[in-house]
């Protein structure tokens, strides 16, 4: 899933025709974004959060907005106890 930054997308012969001509190639260059709650690792999105102590020994269940406009929900597990610098995945979660 995803695109990498400054792939390219190649759409052979569909640029603009005209009679005698050989229609050329349409070339997209995915240019990626600084974005202000994720960064990029590979083909991931990765966000940090803070929890509280109370949070990670009680559980904790918080939104998250998706750069597609998605509300993803992370949540502990119950009983989880949540060690410092855990990591939590959502599977699919991911740019499409």
């Amino acid at each position: 899933k995803g695109m990498k930054h400054r792939q390219k997308i190649v759409f052979s012969g569909e640029a603009d025709e005209a009679p005698g001509v050989l229609p050329g190639d349409v070339v997209f260059i995915i240019d990626q974004q600084e974005h202000d709650t994720f960064q990029r690792k590979g083909a991931d999105l990765v966000a940090e959060k803070t929890i509280t102590l109370k949070d990670a020994l009680t559980g904790f269940s918080f939104p998250l907005k998706h750069p597609d406009g998605r509300t993803l929900i992370v949540q502990s597990k119950p009983g989880e106890i949540v060690k410092p610098n855990s990591i939590k995945c959502i599977t699919d979660g991911g740019m499409p």
